[in-house]
C-alpha cells in the first residue's frame, strides 16, 4: 500500500488536490472514526477534516482555507495523513491534531482486526455484510443504486492440492492486492469464505457488470510472484438493486446462483441473468 504524497503544506491554502474522508460510509471504513472526527472540528476550529490512509485514492475537492496537518504514524511506519481546514484555527490546533492522529491510528487499527481478512486485505464476511445491509437500507429510504458482484476462484483446490497451500495464499493475497487496487473508492470488498468473495458497488446492473468484466479479465492476466505458472481465473455473477428494492439475502442468492451459472456454462465468465447472457471468456 503506497500513501499518494503530500497534499498540502501545513497553514498554507490546500490546492484541488485533497480528499473529503469524513463521510461514514469511505472505503476505509471511516464510521468509527466519526467521534473522533467530530472532536476535532470542535477543538481546532476545522470546518472540514480529511483522513487519508495509503492506498485511498485521492478525490478532488477545492477548499481555500489554511490547511494544517499530522502523519498518522504506525511505530515508525507513515501509514497515512490527517490534515484539518479552516478559515482561521483555535491556539494550540497543531498541537491537538497531532495527538487525535495518534488516537485515529490506534483506533483504525483495532477496527482493522476484527473488520479485515489479514490474508487478502479484504473486508471480513461479517464486515462485508453490515454494508451490504447499509447500502440495500439506502436503496429502499432514497433510490440509491447497488449492486452486488460475487466471484469465485475457479480450481482453486486443484491449486492447494498441487502447488501446496503456500500456493493457495500467495493467490488469494495477490487476488486481494488486484481487486482492491482495480476498485473505485466507494466500492467495498468482502472476503466471504476460502475462494470467495464480494463487491458492493454503486451501480446498476449495466455498470455493475461492466466492472465484474474488467476484474475478471485483470484475474486472467494476474501472475503470481514466486508461482508465475500459476493462472487464474474466476467465475462471476452480478445481482442488483436498481430495478426494486430487494433484501440482502435476495441480493446474495441472486448473485450466488449467477456465480454458479458462469460456472457452469464453462466457468471463467460473468453471468448477470439467465446463463445464455453469461460474458465467455475471451482469447
Amino acid at each position: 500500500m503506497s500513501y499518494h504524497g503530500p497534499i498540502a503544506k501545513s497553514a498554507s491554502k490546500a490546492p484541488q488536490r485533497s480528499a473529503r474522508c469524513d463521510a461514514p460510509d469511505d472505503r476505509g471504513g471511516f464510521a468509527h472514526l466519526e467521534t473522533i472526527i467530530g472532536l476535532i472540528r470542535q477543538t481546532t476550529g476545522a470546518i472540514e477534516v480529511l483522513i487519508q490512509f495509503q492506498g485511498d485514492a485521492p478525490q478532488p475537492v477545492a477548499l481555500e482555507m489554511a490547511c494544517i496537518e499530522a502523519p498518522l504514524v504506525d511505530g515508525r511506519k507513515r501509514v497515512g495523513m490527517l490534515r484539518a481546514f479552516a478559515p482561521v484555527f483555535q491556539p494550540g490546533a497543531q498541537a491537538l491534531l497531532e495527538g487525535f492522529g495518534k488516537l485515529i491510528v490506534e483506533q483504525h487499527a483495532l477496527w482493522a482486526q476484527a473488520h479485515v481478512d489479514v490474508l487478502t486485505g479484504a473486508l471480513t464476511r461479517r464486515a462485508f455484510a453490515d454494508d451490504m445491509e447499509r447500502a440495500v437500507a439506502r436503496n429502499r429510504r432514497d433510490g440509491d443504486v447497488c449492486s452486488l458482484i460475487m466471484f469465485d476462484l475457479d480450481h482453486f483446490k486443484k491449486i492447494n492440492d498441487t502447488y501446496g497451500h503456500l500456493a493457495g495464499d500467495a493467490v488469494l493475497r495477490a487476488v486481494g492486492r488486484l481487486v482492491r487496487r482495480e476498485l473505485r473508492t466507494e466500492d467495498r470488498f468482502g472476503r466471504l469464505g476460502g475462494e470467495e468473495f464480494g463487491v458492493l458497488v454503486a451501480a446498476d446492473l449495466e455498470g455493475a457488470t461492466e466492472i465484474a468484466e474488467r476484474l475478471r479479465v485483470a484475474l486472467r492476466e494476474l501472475r503470481i510472484k514466486g508461482f508465475e505458472h500459476i493462472c487464474v481465473s474466476a467465475s462471476i455473477g452480478v445481482a442488483s438493486c436498481d430495478s426494486e428494492p430487494v433484501s440482502v439475502m435476495t441480493l446474495m442468492s441472486q448473485a450466488d446462483e449467477r456465480l454458479y451459472a458462469a460456472k457452469n456454462a464453462g466457468r471463467d465468465q460473468v453471468c448477470a441473468g439467465v446463463p445464455s447472457a453469461c460474458l465467455a471468456a475471451r482469447g
